[in-house]
């Protein structure tokens, strides 16, 4: 092997640390929004769906989209929150 192929190598090797380091820090970030729903919160899907949080469980939640129209999704499918009123400063 000469040099070459060394530094190619090497470079390969920085090139994957970095990928499953941005896979790493991508899901963190996502358990963190899983993790912090709570009823209120200003929500919108994967899809573009936007409503309010009614009901949070374990692996679902129920958002209100418009007075009386209720969706139950996946809380994998959260692409942003917004606080609810009474936590913002």
């Amino acid at each position: 092997m000469n040099i070459a192929d060394l530094i190619l190598l090497a470079m390969l090797g920085v090139l994957i640390a970095f990928m499953f380091s941005q896979n790493r820090k991508r899901r963190k970030q996502a358990e963190d929004l899983f993790g912090s729903l709570t009823v209120g919160d200003k929500i919108t899907l994967h899809s573009g769906i936007v409503g309010t949080l009614t009901e949070v469980t374990d692996t679902e939640i129920v958002i209100e989209t418009t007075p009386k129209v209720k969706i139950r999704a996946m809380k994998q499918a959260v692409r942003t929150r917004e606080a609810a009123a009474t936590e913002e400063k």
